[in-house]
């Protein structure tokens, strides 16, 4: 009698949670979510429709300051822990939507260039992989804030929230997430800096180009 393969587990449902709890200090405070793009959008207007068209749909803020962002009819959810950089917005959105939701696609909202193909790329993925949590690796280095993670690291990103590094990477090196490597720098560009505004605002299009993505 042939051997009868194997079902395959189902993919787990995925969040989407986009990190809006920075002070963009070295933008005078302005919230670099609220940044207009060429064409009128908004910076996490963009990254909101980027991720729909990746196939997630359930999306959440996470922001420590709701007021300039409820205008978007989205749920906003404050950091766990203010102050203590994105680990806190990640710790809030894994817990948020651990009842719900298998995995949490996590987004610096401060990035204008980033598309719907690099996110379902990283999706899929994710889904492949046998690691926890996977993040984006782009030729200028890895990009921690463009992530999927299980739902189920929250307690692992509490402890890291109260450990001496605090950093996304960080995090990621302990639990053994894995790199997902893209080919091109420009999707992962965020902005930090007043030069980096005035490169942007320069700009008259969003950009048009091609993913390339490898695993390793």
């Amino acid at each position: 009698m042939p051997t009868q393969p194997r079902p395959q587990p189902a993919s787990p449902h995925i969040a989407a949670a986009i990190l809006a709890g920075g002070k963009a200090s070295r933008l005078g405070g302005r919230a670099k979510g609220l940044i207009e793009l060429p064409g009128g959008r908004t910076i996490i207007q963009r990254l909101i429709e980027e991720v729909r068209g990746a196939g997630v749909s359930d999306i959440v803020i996470c922001a420590n300051e709701p007021e300039p962002y409820q205008h978007l009819d989205l749920p906003i959810i404050p950091d766990s822990d203010p102050g203590l950089g994105p680990l806190g917005g990640i710790a809030a959105a894994l817990a948020h939507f651990a009842p719900t939701a298998g995995a949490v696609l996590l987004l610096a909202g401060d990035m204008p260039a980033i598309t719907a193909g690099e996110l379902r790329s990283l999706l899929v993925a994710f889904v492949g992989a046998e690691a926890p949590a996977v993040f984006a690796q782009a030729p200028d280095g890895p990009h921690p804030l463009v992530a999927v993670a299980r739902a189920s690291l929250r307690d692992e990103v509490e402890r890291a929230l109260h450990s001496e590094d605090r950093r996304a990477q960080a995090l990621w090196r302990r639990v053994c997430a894995e790199a997902v490597s893209f080919a091109q720098i420009q999707p992962f560009a965020n902005i930090n800096t007043p030069e980096d505004l005035a490169a942007l605002l320069q700009k008259r299009d969003d950009p048009d180009r091609e993913t390339g993505q490898d695993r390793s």
